[in-house]
């Protein structure tokens, strides 16, 4: 195979590759405006220096990447025909709102049924006991009534719109798919095989120009084996029918295009109907809802947000009032316990002292507390009797207690087998209640250091001053807790009592004493009294008379810790 063989037939392969209209062109063949070019049916003409996107009508909103190619091969029926290209994405289209009206359906399907299940477990009215107003009064259960209304109206709507999508909606589009197939699988069928027709004879066409350039330069190199002219001949013959193909194309694409814009315009009114049916439909659904939304917002305007807490304070009121039986007035003094007044947990003494504590040795005002059990507690405040433990305590059950020269001040010394010995220093108000804490003190350690004293129990004696001044400090006068547990006024009262028991006491005492002493000094000694038995001679006793021995007892006094010192004698013994 030679050179111009294979260059021939490469040539031949890139024909077959090119459009139609290509090949038309190359043919020599020229085109007047209104003579049904294939470039005419898109509704541009070709004119010269011009390119096909710049007579594109500037009409269409979006056009493909490849809408040159397109353009070219109108009407030839393949799948890069225009028309083709359009019809398919009428079935693109068409599918796209099928798919989203299936979703659509799918949707209220799962909204029905979640709503469904959100009512089924929406249990009220209370199935259970409860303390709200029936369903027939205006209250929070008639108020789920109308909600359940309003969401079974949701329902039967959901229901009525996947009915309408599914058979109508559904249906009409599918039917508009295989409508829009159809129509171009007729246009295909009519406009192909037109088009392979020209095509082929394109083909011959090219093959007869070709022979006749190859005759003709054989004439110019004296070479007459054929004749030119009649080889002229078949080219013009075969351009004829060649022309003839190309004006039914261009007939067949006319009728073609009348028919599809027809057929489009009722296509897409159609397609309008059935996106319209389904709105209105959700359009009437929604009205239907609103209408069911507007009568639950109707009693929401008149419902009594006060009926329901009437209705259950009056009920209820007094039970709330008083809980559990409540006064509200309760106290400590209200309540009773085991060892309440257990006298193990009694307090000696409880009152202010000033404490010398920190690096520079400052005194610090603390409420003491000195318990039955030897223990003595110190308090920030008094009122954190009732609020927290003490900040420092103390066990006194071996220490010693020793006043100082300052008659205010005292200190306390505690020896502890672990921590050694510790030494405290504490003032008082004034030195006689200096005198209260030391003999408090005192008669609760194992060895007093001082002489055992009356102790008088509650709390400093002339310290209503400064209790006073501590509860109008915390801003609650006489309020703040003590550590016996008695409210303040009443111990008060009581530490007043004792005082004026013991000074009575103390008077008494002293009167009698007084008393004895002067009957001692008036009575004479016990030997220079008359004796009651004296020893005679014969050794026998003398008895007194009775008178005698009254009258001497009843002049004679003798204290009641004394014992009375009366001679004994004894009996003489007979020698023999």
């Amino acid at each position: 195979m030679g050179f111009s063989t294979r260059r021939l037939k490469t040539l031949r392969r890139k024909r077959d590759r090119l459009p139609i209209g290509t090949i038309v062109d190359s043919a020599g063949h020229t085109y007047a405006a209104g003579d049904g070019h294939p470039y005419e049916m898109s509704g541009g003409v070709r004119e010269a220096g011009k390119s096909l996107d710049s007579s594109l009508p500037p009409t269409l909103p979006a056009l493909p990447s490849d809408v040159s190619t397109r353009i070219t091969m109108a009407g030839s029926g393949t799948q890069d025909d225009l028309v083709v290209y359009r019809l398919n994405s009428w079935r693109n289209l068409v599918k796209e709102y099928t798919t989203y009206f299936e979703a659509f359906a799918s949707a209220q399907k799962a909204a029905k049924k979640a709503l469904d299940k959100a009512v089924d477990n929406f249990n009220v009215p209370l199935q259970t006991d409860h303390c709200f107003a029936g369903v027939e009064r205006n209250g929070v259960l008639q108020l789920s009534t109308q909600l359940r209304n309003v969401h079974q109206m949701y329902s039967t709507q959901h229901i009525r719109l996947i009915q309408h999508t599914e058979s109508n909606t559904l249906e009409q589009l599918e039917a508009l798919r295989s409508e829009v197939k159809d129509c171009t699988k007729e246009y295909i069928d009519h406009m192909n095989p037109i088009y392979k027709r020209l095509r082929k004879q394109a083909k011959t066409v090219e093959e007869y120009k070709y022979k006749l350039s190859r005759v003709v330069e054989a004439y110019n190199k004296r070479h007459r084996s054929q004749d030119a002219w009649l080889v002229l001949q078949q080219v013009r013959r075969e351009l004829s029918r060649q022309a003839e193909l190309e004006n039914s194309l261009v007939k067949a694409m006319r009728a073609e295009h009348q028919r599809l814009l027809r057929w489009e315009a009722s296509l897409s009114e159609r397609f309008r109907d059935i996106v319209a049916s389904t709105m209105v439909c959700e359009r009437d659904s929604l009205q239907t809802t609103l209408g069911s939304i507007g009568n639950c917002l109707g009693f929401l305007d008149h419902f009594d947000t006060a009926a329901e807490s009437r209705s259950f304070d009056q009920h209820f009121g007094s039970v709330l009032h008083a809980p559990m039986g409540l006064s509200g007035n309760s106290s400590l003094a209200d309540y009773d316990f085991m060892h309440k007044d257990s006298e193990a947990a009694a307090v000696l003494l409880e009152g202010w002292l000033e404490r010398e504590s920190g690096m520079i040795k400052k005194y610090h005002n603390e409420y003491a507390v000195l318990t039955q059990q030897g223990y003595l507690h110190c308090f920030a405040d008094q009122k954190d009797l009732l609020e927290r433990n003490p900040e420092i305590s103390f066990h006194l059950a071996d220490c010693s207690v020793m006043p100082l020269d300052d008659v205010r001040s005292f200190t306390v010394t505690i020896n502890d087998k672990k921590l050694g010995r510790s030494k405290y220093v504490f003032r008082c108000a004034e030195p006689s209640i200096t005198d209260h804490w030391v003999n408090a003190i005192s008669s609760v350690i194992s060895k007093p250091q001082v002489p055992e004293l009356h102790i008088v129990g509650g709390t400093l004696r002339d310290s209503q001053a400064a209790m006073d001044a501590a509860a109008a400090a915390a801003g609650a006068p006489n309020s703040l807790p003590t550590a016996s547990g008695a409210p303040m006024h009443e111990l008060a009262a009581q530490n007043s009592a004792e005082d004026n028991q013991q000074q009575s006491k103390r008077l008494s005492e002293s009167s009698n004493a007084a008393g004895e002493r002067k009957l001692e000094e008036i009575t004479p000694p016990a030997s220079e009294k008359s004796p009651l038995a004296s020893p005679t001679t014969d050794g026998k006793q003398d008895v007194a008379p009775a008178s005698v021995a009254e009258e001497t007892a009843s002049n004679t006094h003798v204290a009641d810790d004394e014992p009375a010192n009366s001679p004994t004698f004894e009996q003489p013994t007979s020698t023999s």
